[in-house]
């Protein structure tokens, strides 16, 4: 409140101002400038902090009164000006009002947070004086410019008020609380200065200086000017308050993501076994003979191994898989399938509420959905990717899901199946993923199944089963599978087959790094095929210089570079291929058949 100094003093300029009562003191500045003005400031708090107690004690003119109002209004003479900035919600302030107009009919009144967010929706301190059917449903989390609904990341009350669930409507908001109070007075003369959340300036027609004050402050309430900064004031600051929350949530997303991965690997050493490793327990099997044992799940650098020595001595490798009735109707679909949930990373979509629609519907789904999964991605890199899906929709015709896990990114992209009309190709060399990612799908979003497939192989023999035959299909490849370079190198390489038919490639992990013999280089892999000088939209997390994600963790040796992006988005349009050559085939970098493995 003290940067409306000067209209306070335009207003002591109007009409003399020997009392002011302030409720809703804070620190204590603004009652300084109200006693500058010449005035006996009574300053209302019901619960001053030491500090303001010190602040007002050093300050003889100023007079704390320990209550709430408007219960002590009666107890304190009748003021020349009354500046509420307490309680924000309609019933405290229609009761401020209703005193203020009967009992100092001749009094100057000054609201604050009469515009957004408070103006059309109530806020309550904790805990609440109020009567049960004096509030709102009210939620955690806080209003955006963008979203009607509170969320995480908007202005909220960290803990010290809630507000109410919805805005709008009647009995919401301190504006809707001064109209009422007008209609009902009649004779009262309300004006606004369009500035930080909204100044209201009431006073009754024909009162000691009222006609003067409005003149006065005429320059600042019919300044279209002025409200249109103090909109992209408000959308600055909101989008601030987004910023932080999602660099907090980046963290914990950082956090959790490299114990997963570190989890995993530690995962995989037991899998692969050898002369210095125990070989992993066997899971329980989920039926007599079930398709690929524990044993023979692999992450990462070891898939080539896998596929040449396993995989592909399957009757189904290279070939769309029907669902696996039996999990539909399990509580626990990863226990029966024999998945390890290891870190139980979840990545929060709710972080990004109120810039999609769509986007907060898929949130919406997955957060309804009560099933035990954990995500590889951070929800950055789910959002970024899903923005560039939308934006190109209209250009392709399926997403292909390389690499699905545990259906982190397979279920947002399910949610574009339907508002967008894309098709949806599941593709990994594990068809228990694939099941379960499939499974998450239906629980999540059951009308997109029709349009969602399951391939059971890797990206060089889908491209060459089902791309090389489909010539009209456009297709956004989102590649989070084997994060090996050599790996890498064949999947992107088998793209250049049906490059016509590619539109964009979204790809994941261009910033991890670890142990050598993981060789973790995606970002290289990429350079390699198209050049260091690519041009790509980067997506998801970045992570600053000494974060304890940038630096090797104590498992496996993984971390993130700091300050690069988790993933790239490279438009196939224009780019210049470095390999392979066009004399290569696509055969050169289908899997080879090995003997089997055991």
């Amino acid at each position: 409140m003290s940067l409306f100094r000067s209209l306070f003093e335009a207003i002591a300029r109007s009409r003399e101002i020997g009392t002011v009562v302030e409720v809703g003191v804070e620190s204590g500045r603004a009652s300084a400038v109200y006693a500058d003005l010449g005035a006996t400031v009574h300053c209302v708090e019901p619960h001053p902090s030491d500090e303001l107690r010190a602040a007002l004690d050093a300050d003889p003119r100023l007079n704390l009164v320990e209550g709430r109002s408007p219960d002590v209004l009666a107890e304190l003479p009748a003021a020349d000006l009354y500046v509420l900035d307490g309680d924000h919600n309609y019933a405290v302030v229609r009761e401020e009002l209703a005193w203020i107009m009967k009992n100092a009919p001749d009094a100057v009144v000054a609201l604050h947070d009469v515009l957004w967010p408070n103006g059309r929706r109530d806020a309550y301190h904790r805990p609440s004086p109020l009567a049960a059917g004096d509030a709102h449903p009210s939620a955690e989390g806080g209003p955006t410019v963008w979203h009607d609904e509170v969320t995480p990341l908007g202005f909220a009350g960290e803990g010290d008020y809630t507000v109410a669930a919805h805005a709008g409507g009647e009995r919401n908001g301190v504006l809707t609380a001064v109209e009422d109070a007008l209609t009902e007075a009649g004779d009262w003369r309300f004006e606004i200065v369009p500035a930080v959340f909204g100044l209201g300036v009431l006073a009754r027609t024909g009162s000691p200086g009222a006609a003067e004050i409005f003149a006065a402050l005429r320059p600042y309430t019919s300044s279209d000017l002025l409200a249109a900064m103090e909109n992209n004031r408000i959308a600055l600051y909101t989008r601030v308050l987004q910023l932080q929350h999602e660099a907090e949530a980046r963290t914990e997303d950082a956090t959790r993501m490299a114990e997963t991965i570190a989890a995993q690997q530690q995962e995989l050493e037991k899998l692969r076994g050898g002369p210095d490793r125990p070989a992993a327990p066997a899971a329980a099997p989920r039926r007599e003979e079930p398709a690929v044992p524990k044993e023979e799940k692999p992450r990462s650098a070891e898939v080539s191994d896998y596929v040449s020595t396993v995989a592909v001595h399957h009757d189904t490798w290279g070939t769309f898989l029907e669902p696996d009735a039996s999990i539909a109707g399990l509580e626990n679909p990863h226990e029966a399938l024999g998945i390890p949930i290891l870190s139980g990373h979840h990545a929060d979509l709710k972080a990004f509420a109120g810039y999609n629609t769509v986007f907060d519907r898929i949130a919406d789904r997955v957060a309804g959905v009560n099933l035990a999964y954990e995500d590889q991605c951070s929800a950055n890199h789910y959002f970024d990717v899903f923005t560039r899906i939308e934006r190109d929709h209209h250009e392709a015709t399926r997403i292909v899901e390389v690499g699905v896990f545990m259906g982190g990114s397979s279920t947002v992209f399910a949610g574009c199946v339907e508002p967008m009309g894309f098709e949806l190709d599941l593709v990994d060399v594990n068809p228990v993923y694939l099941q379960f990612a499939y499974e998450r799908i239906r629980r999540t979003f059951p009308g997109a199944t029709p349009r969602v497939r399951m391939f059971y192989g890797d990206l060089p023999t889908y491209v060459q089963k089902v791309l090389v035959p489909e010539a009209a299909t456009r297709a956004i490849v989102h590649h989070d599978g084997a994060h090996d370079f050599n790996q890498v190198v064949k999947d992107i390489s088998s793209l250049y087959f049906v490059r016509d038919r590619v539109h964009s490639l979204a790809i994941q992990d261009t910033h991890l790094r670890g142990l050598i013999e993981h060789f973790n280089f995606v970002d290289a892999a990429v350079y390699a095929m198209f050049g260091v000088d690519v041009k790509y939209e980067p997506v998801g997390a970045r992570y600053e210089e000494g974060s304890s994600v940038t630096h090797p963790n104590q498992w496996n040796g993984n971390y993130f570079l700091a300050g690069m992006s988790e993933g790239m988005y490279i438009p196939f349009d224009g780019v210049e291929w470095k390999y392979p050559h066009p004399s290569m085939d696509l055969e050169t970098f289908l899997p080879v058949k090995r003997d089997p493995a055991g």
